[in-house]
């Protein structure tokens, strides 16, 4: 009876190993935040959830710009190729939302800008990182 115990427990653990295994899957990106930080204070974030490919972008700070938030996507030649963007002009402590389906072996770069308005070409302040999938 013990042998017949061990045995199908052998075989539970390893059913469970080989799901966790197909689960886990080729390595993703995790999470990814970037703060945009002016005269020490944090004025806006983008963050891409990895689980969603969504990215927020908060404005975090009372200055009288708006933020947005963009990807790019970094092609062989290593130029940026915008792929989404969005304007966040709702306030300080309001956040706005894009999706974007990440690729598995693509490199990607976001960034965090202050704008003045949404039409704005100019930002004032950026910063940007770069995220592989």
């Amino acid at each position: 009876m013990l042998k017949q115990w061990i045995a199908k427990s052998s075989l539970v653990l390893a059913v469970g190993l080989g799901v966790a295994a197909s689960i886990a899957g080729p390595a993703q990106a995790a999470d990814a935040d970037l703060d945009l930080i002016v005269g020490g204070h944090v004025v806006a974030s983008i963050t891409h959830h990895d689980a969603d490919d969504v990215f927020t972008v908060h404005d975090w700070w009372v200055d009288g710009h708006g933020v947005r938030g963009t990807l790019y996507m970094i092609d062989e030649t290593g130029d940026w190729n915008r792929q989404n963007s969005v304007y966040n002009g709702k306030g300080s402590g309001e956040y706005v939302v894009m999706e974007y389906d990440i690729k598995t072996g693509v490199d990607y770069v976001m960034e965090v800008c202050t704008v003045d308005g949404s039409q704005d070409l100019i930002p004032n302040d950026c910063t940007d990182m770069e995220i592989t999938e």
